[in-house]
Order: structure tokens, then C-alpha cells, then sequence
């Protein structure tokens, strides 16, 4: 038998003192009339706490992607990293770009909060 949680971190990760305004992209991918795929972005403005990513945390990553530029998001809701036919969400921060590339669900810790591990996207020059 499965047990929740004792720790509600609601009230927590909802302290303006302890959290962040940032922007969830959620990406979907769709095939037009002319069979070219056409990604869209849909933005959702929330709020979460973000911290540099753990030495644990980065120890779970690939060798790749373990830079300085790693951070982890709690945010309310689901964050995808990948899946079927689904594009990995970005997380827009301070002006910056970070691509999902982990998803820790903690929602028996409250009121469904995923944490997610991401790397800041190059830009293309």
C-alpha cells in the first residue's frame, strides 16, 4: 500500500519571498496542408521556485548536458521532458530559455507540483 506524503509544501512554493515569475511553453507539433511540420508554443505564466541544479541532480543527466547552465523548476502542473509525439517544454526565465530534460513528479507532496530539470538553450546564430 502506497503512502502520501505528511509535508504539504504548498504554502511554500506559493511565498512570493520563496518563489519566481516564469513561463511554462508547452509545444505540440502539428502537420500543415502542405505536410511540413509546424511546431507551436503555448505559453502559461506561472510562478515556481527555481535553484541551480543539485550535484545529485546533475549526476542523473548525460555527460552532455552537465553544464553550469542546469536548473531545477518547481512548478504547479505538469512539465513535459518527452514523449510520444510531444516535444519537451521550455521554461522561460530572466530573459532566458531552458529546455526540459527531466521530470520528477512530486504531486503527493501538495497541490501538484512537478519539478523539472533543465539546460539553457544556444541560441542559433
Amino acid at each position: 500500500m502506497a503512502t502520501l506524503a505528511n509535508i504539504d509544501v504548498t504554502e511554500l512554493l506559493s511565498d512570493p519571498d520563496f518563489v519566481d515569475e516564469c513561463t511554462l511553453i508547452h509545444r505540440t507539433t502539428t502537420v500543415n496542408t502542405f505536410g511540413e511540420n509546424v511546431l507551436t508554443e503555448t505559453p502559461v505564466v506561472t510562478v515556481g521556485s527555481v535553484q541551480p541544479a543539485s550535484g545529485k541532480t546533475l549526476m542523473r543527466l548525460p555527460d552532455a548536458l552537465r553544464s553550469a547552465n542546469v536548473y531545477s523548476f518547481w512548478i504547479k502542473g505538469e512539465i513535459v521532458a518527452d514523449g510520444t509525439s510531444k516535444y519537451p517544454d521550455i521554461i522561460s526565465f530572466k530573459g532566458k530559455r531552458y529546455q526540459v530534460q527531466t521530470v520528477f513528479d512530486w504531486t503527493n507532496w501538495g497541490a501538484g507540483y512537478s519539478e523539472g530539470v533543465a539546460v539553457a538553450e544556444v541560441p542559433i546564430s
